[in-house]
């Protein structure tokens, strides 16, 4: 489903991407960011444990400053690889109508919760973590195969028994570029809410309308901020040091009636 997802978004896509280039690319240890010809620009996560080994982690030869934006878009379903989706994906987010997106944004997701849910979050989001367990007294379960050594963090393995009893699922936006969204959405089909979160989840709404996702919580990055975004990106610094710099926005998926 994620590859025919990003084949519907970039179709979505394809009037602002037109006649588009891309200007400037940064590709730091935890995100990258794109900038397109007209300034417009978009950060992404970079899956450090998904890269090759060795110094050389871009498998394109090709320059990427000059290229059609909408070739570099076109990489997030004509390769299977993390770093080239993430790249596709940034070039995609780059060119939402931010005015749209956030008159439809919602405030704040923790009124999502109830009391009495238990959630799921896959792909720790640390600033969430104290919140939601104010909210609620259940259980909350955390997946991070990055970070599974830790005592609050549950094992992937075990997100096929435990997802399912969650009435909230947090799925972080890189399960779209890792291509475990199909999985993680067939087990989270108990939830209430499921919440694509994070600067890597695609804010193009009406392409999840027939998923089971509801929200989709992600970042836009005016252009006006694009000096320090690139600076902090290419120094290696992490989405906490970059969200002064972002607009966080939460939009309601439709569905079908």
């Amino acid at each position: 489903m994620t590859t025919k997802l990003f084949e519907t978004i970039y179709r979505q896509a394809l009037p602002a991407l037109e006649g588009r280039s891309i200007k400037d690319v940064r590709i730091g240890l935890g995100l990258l960011a794109v900038e397109l010809d007209d300034g417009a620009l978009a950060v992404s996560y970079v899956l450090r444990d998904e890269l090759p080994p060795g110094c050389g982690v871009m498998p394109m030869e090709q320059p990427l400053r000059g290229m059609d934006a909408e070739e570099m878009a076109a990489w997030t379903f004509d390769y299977d690889n993390s770093l080239l989706t993430s790249l596709g994906l940034a070039v995609l987010n780059s060119v939402v109508d931010h005015t749209e997106i956030e008159h439809q944004s919602h405030d704040d997701l923790l009124t999502l919760l109830q009391p009495d849910d238990q959630v799921g979050m896959v792909g720790l989001i640390g600033p969430m973590v104290a919140p939601i367990q104010r909210i609620t007294a259940r259980k909350l379960y955390i997946f991070d195969r990055s970070r599974e050594s830790s005592t609050d963090v549950y094992p992937e393995t075990r997100q096929k028994e435990l997802l399912p009893q969650c009435d909230v699922v947090f799925i972080s936006g890189t399960a779209t570029i890792n291509r475990t969204l199909d999985s993680l959405l067939a087990y989270a089909s108990n939830a209430r809410e499921i919440i694509l979160i994070g600067t890597s989840t695609p804010l193009y709404p009406e392409a999840f309308r027939a998923t089971a996702v509801t929200w989709l919580a992600g970042s836009l990055w005016p252009k006006a901020n694009r000096d320090p975004i690139f600076t902090r990106v290419g120094e290696g610094r992490g989405i906490q040091s970059l969200m002064r710099y972002g607009t966080k926005v939460t939009i309601k998926v439709p569905k079908l009636k």
